[in-house]
């Protein structure tokens, strides 16, 4: 469908999500606990109305981690039904590729006090110990995920057919 023919008086009822894979050189994975759910998560949340999801989980990552990283590959997309309760909206969740980091880089990550609200925990998971953190479906997204990264089965995030992070411009 065009865009010209989405009735922006009633805009579809998706939710685009950007979560970050970043990863250690040892294998574990950063996780965070929202204090509005349960289990810990990838760092991520829901794009804005004309965001990129380059930006979006950059944006994410940086709030909730206080890391800044350029973000230009997606490794997953995983599509997520509304909540039974009515509680979120069906939605895509991209998970992008957010790097390995060294263990100094690794250890300097804190939740900043901006988050403290949102957030109540940080910490480096090794994937073995990965379905003692996060829910089932969660622990499966990870998993595909990291499993993308490790055979180098990154693919492009595009802005109107050109990859992030290319500068030219027509």
């Amino acid at each position: 469908m065009a865009h010209c023919d989405v009735d922006s008086a009633s805009p579809p009822r998706r939710r685009i999500g950007a979560v970050v894979l970043v990863r250690t050189l040892t294998g574990s994975v950063l996780l965070v606990k929202p204090t509005y759910k349960e289990g810990w998560t990838l760092p991520g949340g829901a794009a804005h109305q004309g965001e990129k999801v380059s930006d979006a989980a950059a944006r994410e990552l940086k709030e909730e981690t206080g890391l800044i990283r350029e973000i230009t590959h997606y490794l997953a997309l995983d599509q997520v039904p509304a909540g039974d309760d009515g509680s979120s909206a069906e939605g895509f969740n991209i998970v992008v590729d957010g790097g390995t980091l060294t263990p100094a880089e690794a250890g300097s990550v804190a939740i900043p006090a901006s988050a403290s609200d949102e957030l109540s925990g940080l910490t480096w998971v090794p994937l073995e110990q990965l379905g003692g953190y996060t829910v089932p479906y969660q622990e499966r997204r990870i998993r595909q995920a990291y499993a993308a990264a490790q055979v180098g089965l990154r693919l492009p995030l595009l802005d109107h057919g050109r990859a992030i992070g290319d500068r030219a411009r027509d």
